[in-house]
């Protein structure tokens, strides 16, 4: 489910270095399409922990990403698909961020109109963690008020 690093250009405040991966939750019939943005922790020579936890937070307030232990709020329609590559608008004016290869089940349900439902943490991830260590780190960051989400629709498909 971990994905290779993101340089995305960074805004004002931004995390130079963000991984993103996408999944699919399934309830019984029901399936929602998830995208989860975390970091690996300072990667860079002026980077530190304090640092890019706030750059993270700054990422969130731009998303307008609401709290874990809250309902996730509607955030708009920050998605665009193209080509089958997906991109995500994150508050930059020049610069979106890249998906890395959703899987054709996760672009059909975003293809549709369903929602997905984004997380993003504070806390860092390792790069190589598996599904277990992912699962983990949600649960202890939800804990320690450090998980984000919203729900994103697709904007429009670009040409």
């Amino acid at each position: 489910m971990t994905a290779p690093p993101l340089d995305i250009p960074p805004g004002p405040g931004f995390v130079a270095t963000v991984t993103a991966a996408t999944g699919i939750h399934r309830n019984g019939t029901k399936a929602t399409a998830q995208l989860l943005i975390t970091h690996p922790g300072p990667r860079r020579q002026h980077e530190t922990l304090e640092t890019v936890t706030e750059g993270m937070r700054r990422l969130a307030t731009a998303l307008h990403l609401g709290p874990g232990d809250q309902p996730a709020p509607p955030i708009g329609r920050q998605l665009m698909l193209s080509r089958g590559r997906v991109a995500l608008d994150y508050g930059h004016d020049q610069y979106v961020m890249t998906v890395p290869q959703p899987s054709q089940d996760w672009l059909a349900l975003v293809s549709v109109g369903a929602g997905c439902r984004l997380y993003l943490t504070l806390a860092p991830l390792a790069l190589g963690a598996d599904r277990a260590e992912t699962m983990r780190h949600l649960t202890e960051s939800l804990e320690r008020s450090q998980l984000m989400w919203g729900t994103t629709f697709l904007r429009r498909r670009l040409s």
